[in-house]
């Protein structure tokens, strides 16, 4: 069977359209479904067929619109991955640094943030494409992320540097863009890069600016061994990469730190989202399991790329720690696609069942950006935004056999929204 040319937007008005199975996250799976939305919102999910006209999308599975925790669409136009070479995590963080020098060096502030405009629209076009309409975005300029129709989310601005001549420059660059405000459908956020590049002192500063402005925080914990050796005896290949960019301070940062002493510090910020944090231990996770406004975000191929052991998702989830996945970026990934993200989780944690899988992309992602109460599920009054996936040509009865079925196929998602008048 062919598979229908899906609309991507819906029209005005009252609209009702049915699939063959519909999961809304927030419910049980429900078979047929006839979403009925108004105004850019659901009115109502059930299997009855509504008194309206409908519009009938065919054979498909309609899952809400699937949320990217984690990701910097500055690189989305990068045609695949930065490659690590054999200095691992080290060697790709300097390949990522010499490719924007390469890029930004000879062009000025204005050409270049006209530039990265572009690159983050065609970033947000891709994950339209691909089902997701709400992202987690991490910025290198104040500028606002471009307004693309489907979409929204968090701006993260990403803060870094170790000098501490630097730190007060920082420190009210973040003021400024959280001044800014929300931005047509993006919320303002800051984003201390990591512990080898935000001091605790600094972090301090920033968690604290964020609760002023009652703004979400997004930091990368853990996410190497080579950070960990970096923060316990200033040694390694990471300090090396830090002194050949001059961006190693070593007074700066304590001997001997951990990355719990810095989730300490995130959990004075309003919400805080602890990207990757692959290599946090049971003491960690129990401490995160006992912040209800710190979540961990996952992102399965980055990790996947980098590290050859598995993830302990899991252990977290069994912990009781708030996990969300993202994509990262196109430096680490092949693609925006968060459900080949969640294929992957599929894939190499086979002890997840595929209903919470399908909540690390929805539900709980949306959590972690603060969004759960529009985004990540099916149901009245939440956002008309749906991401639909074509199904099997094979008959099936059991929605939790089918949505196994979905995470072991190569079948794409496609956003599904209606725009709020």
């Amino acid at each position: 069977m062919l598979p229908r040319k899906l609309p991507r937007q819906l029209p005005a008005g009252r609209t009702t359209v049915r699939a063959a199975i519909a999961f809304p996250v927030i419910g049980p799976p429900i078979a047929p479904a006839f979403v009925t939305v108004e105004s850019g919102r659901v009115l109502e999910i059930s299997t009855a067929q509504s008194t309206v006209n409908y519009a009938d999308l065919g054979d498909v599975a309609l899952l809400p619109a699937l949320v990217n925790a984690h990701t910097h669409l500055e690189f989305s136009d990068l045609p695949a991955p930065i490659a690590a070479g054999r200095g691992g995590f080290a060697s790709w963080i300097r390949a990522v640094v010499a490719e924007r020098q390469t890029r930004w060096s000879t062009v000025g502030a204005a050409e270049r943030d006209a530039e990265l405009a572009k690159v983050r629209r065609q970033g947000l076009e891709e994950s339209i494409e691909v089902g997701v309409a709400f992202v987690g975005e991490i910025a290198t300029t104040l500028d606002p992320v471009p307004a693309t129709a489907g979409t929204g989310g968090l701006n993260f601005l990403e803060l870094l540097g170790l000098d501490p001549q630097r730190q007060p420059s920082l420190v009210e660059r973040a003021r400024q863009h959280l001044a800014q405000g929300k931005v047509d459908s993006w919320h303002p956020g800051l984003s201390p890069h990591a512990p080898y590049t935000i001091d605790p002192e600094l972090l301090s500063r920033l968690c604290a600016l964020a609760t002023q402005f009652d703004a979400p925080v997004a930091m990368h914990v853990a996410e190497s061994r080579e950070e960990l050796e970096l923060l316990r005896s200033h040694s390694g290949s990471l300090v090396d990469t830090m002194r050949s960019l001059d961006a190693w301070f070593p007074g700066r940062l304590p001997r001997g730190i951990e990355p719990g002493d810095y989730l300490r510090i995130l959990s004075n910020a309003p919400r805080a989202l602890v990207i990757h944090g692959s290599f946090l231990g049971p003491d960690d996770w129990t401490f995160l399991a006992a912040q209800p406004q710190m979540h961990v975000v996952f992102c399965p191929r980055t990790h996947a790329g980098f590290h050859p052991g598995r993830y302990p998702l899991l252990e977290l989830l069994q912990a009781g720690v708030r996990v969300a996945v993202g994509t990262d970026s196109r430096a680490s990934t092949p693609n925006l696609s968060m459900l080949d993200e969640l294929r992957s989780i599929a894939r190499s944690h086979g002890d997840v069942s595929p209903r919470e899988i399908l909540e690390l992309g929805t539900i709980r992602a949306a959590a972690a950006l603060g969004a759960s109460d529009r985004y990540g599920g099916i149901g009245p009054g939440r956002v008309a935004s749906f991401a639909a996936v074509q199904l099997p040509d094979e008959s099936w009865t059991d929605g939790d056999a089918l949505l196994e079925e979905l995470f072991h196929s190569t079948r794409p998602a496609s956003l599904i929204f209606q725009l709020q008048e």
